[in-house]
């Protein structure tokens, strides 16, 4: 779990404090100490923080009944990809139900309209990795190599690595989950790579090499390489913006200057790629979690949030992503009344990123920010 902005740097210590005491690092302890331990830890910094405003996740002090606002309760909460755009959902359950012939039928009507096409992919890769009979029997019916199930197929060994390998950090995984892992995302790779010569013209398979490149440690001049592919066929490709972006903010030490240059050049090409730069705050904000009160965030919340009211922006497949951006950054830069109508537009949808990367904690952690949201209106 991340600090989130507004935390004191006297806790931040005293959470290092006692981290170095249990031999662990402060992300370890962050994830494994227990709400009460980690509540008492705080309140003896501060007694009259917040818990839920230090760390997703625990319990709010007061609580927050979000009801009020109109938003659904907790556990009406989903992850589920698939469910922000109806015609991917209903091809995803599809699927999980054994019938492959609507993800058929998508794919082929996608083909071209690249943005569809990713969120499809992305989708229905997810499910092919926790389950992938449906793709199986869709390959046996199939005459010849299948440009669609090519790329799904690549994506799908994509979520099944990451699936083997879990959520845990380095030093709680096993050497068997690491191993599955590595062999796992090599299989992606070349199921990629044969999907780029079935279909040329497609960024598709390009941007799945893209997410594959941090787990595969791809070093500067391979990603470039792969990066060029992927402009060459889409240079707005949202999705392969997005994971790029994060193959960069894993490089350490993390460079300000280079995660913001490289969101600030895409936003400046379309608002459709604003959301880079929450996105590149958000990586940033374990080194500096004042980096949420620079201008240029609150800037790009602005085009972002103008965007959405837009009929491209606001009723594009990418939408309920871009939502979910800027209510992370506007809750996060203390704009959290402005969060409450975009939370009531994602309604159930706690998936996808932010609140992915907190693993377990992802409903959590977009339920603590929809208290956050509503308490800020009673204080605006």
């Amino acid at each position: 779990m991340a600090l989130l902005l507004g935390t004191k740097t006297r806790v931040l210590m005293a959470m290092r404090k006692e981290a170095k005491r249990r031999g662990q690092s402060v992300h370890t302890y962050m994830r494994t100490a227990s709400p009460e331990d980690m509540i008492a830890l705080i309140h003896q910094v501060d007694p009259t923080v917040n818990p839920a405003e230090i760390v997703p996740g625990l319990p709010d002090q007061p609580a927050v009944d979000v009801t009020r606002w109109g938003l659904p309760p907790t556990h009406a909460l989903s992850t589920d990809l698939s469910r922000p755009v109806p015609v991917i959902a209903a091809a995803v359950a599809a699927a999980r139900a054994g019938d492959w012939r609507p993800a058929r039928e998508l794919l082929n009507r996608s083909h071209g309209d690249w943005a569809m096409r990713s969120a499809a992919v992305h989708a229905l890769g997810e499910a092919a990795g926790d389950n992938g009979a449906w793709l199986a029997a869709w390959r046996a019916a199939s005459t010849g190599d299948d440009r669609h199930i090519a790329v799904v197929d690549a994506h799908a060994l994509l979520w099944l690595a990451w699936k083997l390998r879990g959520n845990k950090p380095p030093e709680q995984t096993s050497a068997e989950q690491h191993d599955a892992f590595h062999q796992t995302l090599a299989r992606s790779e070349l199921a990629a790579r044969r999907a780029t010569e079935l279909a040329p013209e497609d960024p598709t398979p390009w941007c799945t090499l893209i997410t594959l490149a941090r787990g595969r440690g791809y070093g500067g001049n391979t990603f470039a390489a792969i990066w060029r592919e992927l402009q060459a066929r889409n240079p707005l490709h949202r999705t392969g913006h997005e994971f790029a972006l994060m193959y960069m903010a894993d490089d350490e030490p993390v460079s300000y200057d280079a995660l913001f240059a490289f969101a600030e050049r895409a936003a400046a090409a379309s608002p459709s790629l604003a959301f880079l730069v929450i996105q590149a705050a958000f990586g940033y904000e374990d080194h500096n979690e004042k980096v949420w009160q620079d201008a240029r965030i609150h800037r790009a919340l602005d085009v972002l949030l103008g965007w959405l009211g837009s009929p491209e922006g606001g009723g594009g497949v990418h939408a309920s992503s871009d939502r979910r951006w800027a209510a992370y950054g506007l809750v996060s830069a203390g704009r959290g009344a402005e969060a409450v109508p975009l939370f009531a537009q994602l309604g159930t949808d706690a998936s996808g990123r932010p609140w992915e990367d907190y693993g377990d904690n992802a409903v959590d952690v977009f339920d603590s920010f929809r208290k956050r949201a509503c308490a800020a209106t009673e204080t605006a």
